[in-house]
């Protein structure tokens, strides 16, 4: 089985690694080897925003290995199919981050991403409610979200493909604590255009 691709960088730690099918018929099965990497510090100081129905923190990335029991009919190489499967994945994904607790998930943009090798990624945007546990925030009764941008992308491997993406705020804690009238003395503040550039460098690096 393909392995999910790595991420070095620091100060990114991988923090949790699993195995799933992500697509099956009486065709193909499609296997997936997703792992997801956290900035330590960050996750330790946001820890007590962090609903029981998220895993990850609002800056987290993510890369997924690919693997499918039978290869691509004739000559039709995962290059030349990498508009299709973009397309299901796009669709897959948006779905799976709904499923994963982010809310009002909506594809926001699309790109193509250069790759080191004069290669190119199919690279997706999609904006979404990154729920905050109200007791944190002297909140009770409300439902709180921060505003969250997340990035997906695939791009061909050899016989399969590989994805990669991540998560970042779109504003600061303190606007989202504003808007359901609580209060709180933990901070965060949004960075996105910085943010944006690190999780499409971290793509790139996945994809090298």
């Amino acid at each position: 089985m393909q392995t999910a691709p790595t991420i070095e960088t620091e100060p990114w730690e991988r923090v949790e690694e699993w195995t799933e099918t992500a697509f099956e018929n009486r065709f193909v099965t499609v296997e997936a080897l997703n792992a997801v990497y956290e900035r330590p510090a960050f996750r330790e100081r946001v820890q007590p925003l962090m609903p029981t129905s998220v895993d990850q923190s609002p800056r987290a990335v993510f890369t997924t290995g690919l693997s499918f029991s039978r290869p691509p009919p004739g000559d039709k190489t995962t290059d030349r199919l990498l508009g299709i499967a973009a397309k299901y994945a796009s669709r897959e994904f948006e779905s799976s981050l709904a499923e994963d607790g982010l809310r009002d998930v909506q594809r926001t943009g699309s790109q193509d991403l250069r790759l080191r090798g004069r290669r190119t990624a199919k690279a997706f945007q999609f904006d979404a409610g990154y729920p905050l546990n109200a007791g944190a925030i002297d909140a009770s009764g409300a439902t709180p979200a921060l505003a969250v941008r997340v990035w997906a992308a695939i791009w061909a491997t050899e016989g399969s493909f590989a994805m990669g993406g991540g998560i970042y705020p779109l504003e600061d804690l303190a606007t989202a604590v504003d808007r359901v009238d609580g209060r709180t003395a933990l901070s965060l503040t949004a960075q996105p255009g910085g943010d944006r550039r690190e999780v499409l460098d971290r793509i790139r690096e996945a994809a090298q």
